[in-house]
């Protein structure tokens, strides 16, 4: 009986190739995959007692903004920093990068401005 070594272990792989199978996305998953315009995401800083930021509202931007109706006549720079879902990821940038509309309204809000 020969006793193999570490090298010997090393060289040969756990599994082959052939062996591993990939798992298929289960159609649930496919769909909230592809619904990714179906939430929108509050990108501004958190006001005590309005919204708290990251806020994740279901739906369209259109019915994120009447849910938040109270709030956006309070604040109007609110509904600047509400994005989809499919925009998230570009927002995100531009709230961090000096010079461009949402970083403005970020400051803004964060300085405690209304408008």
């Amino acid at each position: 009986m020969a006793v193999k070594t570490k090298t010997d272990a090393a060289a040969e792989p756990a599994e082959k190739p052939e062996d591993i199978v990939i798992a298929e996305p289960s159609a649930e998953t496919k769909e909230l995959v592809g619904r990714s315009d179906e939430f929108c995401c509050y990108l501004g800083p958190s006001i005590r007692g309005v919204i708290q930021e990251g806020a994740v509202f279901t739906g369209t931007k259109e019915q994120a903004l009447d849910a938040l109706s109270a709030a956006v006549a309070a604040y109007p720079l609110i509904a600047g920093l509400i994005v989809s879902g499919a925009m998230i990821a570009e927002e995100r940038v531009k709230v961090k990068t000096s010079g461009n509309l949402l970083n403005v309204s970020y400051k803004r809000l964060a300085a405690g401005k209304s408008r």
